[in-house]
């Protein structure tokens, strides 16, 4: 079984059937087959909860669960993982582990509807692969939410330890893609515009857009510690 260097007091370490997670719920033939095709088993490995740590409940964690999945194949489709984390009405991480290697998936993700026990998906979050018994999670914090953005300003590499930081990143991190991508768009029309007097205009707006990228990348580094 994988293991963090959790206290012992978190430790659950109860199989899961596969089913538990869409038995009771609609979902297509093609979700199930990617639980048979893809994956091996699903292990509970740990609850955090006020009951199991030292620390004060959250005003939007209360507990995380740790899943361990060991898969059939490297390159699993991450669909089913945010399939689990819409429906699971709990934070969750996931320990992914392949052929003597392992990695942490995270779904940020913040309440859709409370009374409903559902999620929207922020962004996912990964780790590199590495030797299992490498394989480590911070366990920082007072209160479930510090110990919940610890362990996600980890996993995604920002460092961050507060949702307000973490989800302006994503933000940023968003801008920024469409606007390179609206960059490159641009550049291609400057290189096929005939009129200097239109070409200097674009050029203007390509400058300004990457004085913009500047300012963006310049607050992330702020962000992240």
């Amino acid at each position: 079984m994988i293991a963090l260097n959790f206290p012992q007091t978190t430790l659950v370490g109860k199989h899961v059937p596969k089913t538990a997670f869409y038995k009771n719920l609609e979902v297509c033939s093609r979700m199930k087959q990617h639980f048979v095709d893809d994956v091996e088993r699903i292990t509970w490995l740990y609850k955090l909860a006020p009951s199991t740590l030292n620390v004060t409940d959250g005003t939007t964690v209360h507990e995380i669960v740790v899943f361990g999945v060991q898969l059939k194949e490297k390159d699993c489709p991450t669909d089913m993982f945010l399939f689990i984390d819409q429906n699971v009405p709990r934070h969750v991480v996931f320990v992914l582990e392949y052929g003597g290697e392992c990695k942490v998936m995270l779904n940020y993700k913040e309440w859709a509807d409370v009374a409903k026990g559902t999620f929207r998906i922020v962004k996912t979050f990964s780790s590199e692969w590495m030797r299992c018994d490498e394989l480590s999670l911070p366990l920082k914090g007072q209160t479930m939410d510090v110990v919940y953005e610890t362990m996600a300003g980890a996993v995604s590499g920002f460092g961050t330890t507060s949702s307000k930081d973490t989800k302006r990143i994503v933000e940023l991190q968003a801008l920024i893609d469409k606007t390179m991508k609206d960059i490159e768009v641009l550049q291609r029309k400057i290189r096929g515009e005939r009129q200097l007097n239109i070409q200097i205009e674009m050029n203007g707006e390509a400058r300004r857009l990457k004085r913009q990228l500047a300012q963006w990348n310049a607050e992330i580094l702020q962000l992240k510690r």
